[in-house]
């Protein structure tokens, strides 16, 4: 509860006193009994208030000419109401009560505009002082200054809540792992709100859980330690509300805000501030708040994506099967230079994600062959000029088939340069060394890999430690020198495994083709 006391009008020389309006904070009853009184009798009108929380509902009516709070105080602290002052109504002065001088509190209440300091124990005197200064001040302009609003700090935070929301979207758009998009949020939301700390939990459809952590990793530690304890409250919340960690020391606070999911997809947005760096303001609750819900939808965005994007690999996919299956010496090839690829792509140490792009570039390198004649692919004798001059559009062909997919354009790059050569003499681009995109050397070893342990109608497969030296041996002219020797370190056991893919008769395709090495279409 609050409490308001009138001061006395009180003529001096024939002139009336101005009555000053003063909100008093403290959560100390006596103390706050002593300001009241101190005040009420140097002729000010008194409002009072135990918390900051509760002095925060007071700055809604008429104005105050002075705020007196205490800086510790459980809950919000002084410090964090000078901050919300000087947001709302940047022209009031605040004057702080400290017990033991401490140079964080008055470097931070210089920097908030902190009008002065009483340092405890204090008397009616030292009031009577400030009191009669603050006239003074006020009297020559001094104490009451208004600062432009867009220079606020309120305004400041959500312009900045604003441009982190923004963003939260926009990373959602960008295709990005779900633990690469939880980083992205985690440093708009530290940004945006001063964190010291900030740990987001994403749980996938199948229960399991991906961390992101930034910030200090104690602060962080102790925040998901206070979040395991209170993880069924915050999950009850269903995302409507912001639920506080708070260790009972209060050397920091902690906020915790659910992230809705689909399903059993969840996750947990918190963040941390320690106590010398001030609580949280119910404004950026309420932006933390509006992070978690942006976060959430932008992961509903995601999985939407994933799951077309996922239809529509499937459904290419599904199309150079039916292309191989229309030639039992084909059937299988795609699928196994895609093992073959991502194989490789692990021996050479590429990160997971970039196996998966390889692993999928190797199912879709022939898709171009879509818009080839059946009879010319299937042709057992030698191929007329023409014919193998259309045979060698399909890369370039296979390239504009996912020119507006653009999620698949790393793949798009290993459709059309799978047949360049490292030496230079390849097609489409006649493409040299490095210039060829990494994904587009590999899926060429694995491509030319299994067309020499292939089957086809013209000549038989050959066996694998024989194609192994092939591979070797056009390491720097045919193949990438690096990926050449890589492929040479996986186990033929395994490189077995992968040719009896399907258990199928199977052909190499044209992709293959790098004469005189490999000398198909």
């Amino acid at each position: 509860m609050t409490t308001k006391i009138e001061g006395q009008e009180q003529a001096t020389g024939g002139a009336q006193i101005e009555r000053l309006r003063v909100l008093l904070v403290d959560d100390n009853a006596s103390v706050l009994r002593f300001l009241a009184s101190a005040f009420s009798s140097n002729h000010c009108q008194v409002t009072t208030a135990s918390t900051a929380e509760q002095a925060l509902e007071q700055l809604g009516d008429d104005p105050f000419d002075l705020v007196v709070s205490d800086i510790k105080m459980p809950g919000l602290s002084g410090l964090d109401l000078l901050r919300a002052v000087k947001s709302k109504l940047p022209g009031t002065p605040v004057v702080l009560i400290t017990g033991v001088p401490s140079v964080n509190s008055a470097v931070f209440g210089l920097r908030h505009g902190a009008y002065d300091y009483l340092p405890k124990p204090f008397s009616v005197t030292e009031v009577r002082d400030l009191i009669h200064r603050l006239r003074r001040d006020r009297a020559a302009g001094n104490g009451n200054v208004t600062y432009p609003a867009g220079l606020t700090e309120e305004l400041a935070r959500r312009q900045a809540g604003v441009q982190a929301i923004s963003r939260i979207g926009e990373v959602a758009l960008q295709g990005l792992e779900p633990s690469v998009f939880g980083e992205k949020v985690l440093e708009y939301t530290m940004q945006s709100l001063r964190c010291d700390g900030a740990l987001m939990l994403l749980r996938d459809q199948g229960g399991n859980f991906n961390a992101s952590r930034k910030g200090e990793p104690s602060l962080v530690g102790q925040i998901l330690a206070l979040l395991h304890a209170s993880f069924g409250d915050v999950v009850k919340s269903g995302g409507r509300d912001v639920f506080v960690l708070t260790k009972r020391d209060h050397s920091f606070e902690g906020l915790a805000a659910l992230v809705p999911g689909v399903d059993d997809a969840m996750g947990i947005l918190c963040i941390g501030r320690s106590a010398d760096n001030g609580a949280f303001l119910p404004d950026e609750k309420a932006l933390l708040l509006g992070y978690a819900q942006t976060t959430a939808v932008a992961l509903q965005k995601m999985l939407l994506r994933e799951n077309l994007e996922r239809n529509l690999i499937d459904t290419i996919s599904s199309f150079v099967i039916a292309l191989e299956s229309k030639d039992p010496y084909l059937k299988g090839h795609s699928a196994r230079v895609s093992l073959y690829s991502g194989e490789l792509a692990t021996v050479m140490g590429v990160p997971p994600a970039e196996v998966t792009l390889m692993s999928r570039a190797g199912m879709l390198h022939d898709l171009g062959k879509l818009a080839i004649m059946d009879h010319i692919l299937r042709k057992p004798r030698q191929l007329t000029e023409e014919e193998f001059e259309l045979i060698r559009t399909h890369p370039v062909v296979g390239d504009k088939i996912l020119k507006p997919m653009r999620f698949l354009a790393c793949e798009a790059k290993a459709v059309r340069h799978h047949h360049e050569r490292y030496d230079g003499k390849g097609y489409p681009d006649g493409l040299k060394g490095d210039d060829i995109p990494l994904i587009a050397r590999v899926v060429t070893v694995a491509d030319a890999f299994d067309a020499i342990t292939s089957d086809r109608p013209y000549r038989s497969k050959r066996s694998l430690p024989t194609a192994m030296q092939e591979i070797v041996r056009g390491a720097g002219t045919q193949f990438d020198p690096v990926a050449a020797d890589a492929f040479s370190t996986i186990p033929l056991a395994r490189l077995e495994q992968i040719s009896r893919h399907l258990d199928l008769r199977f052909v190499a395709d044209a992709d293959a083709a790098a004469p005189p090495l490999v000398g198909v279409r």
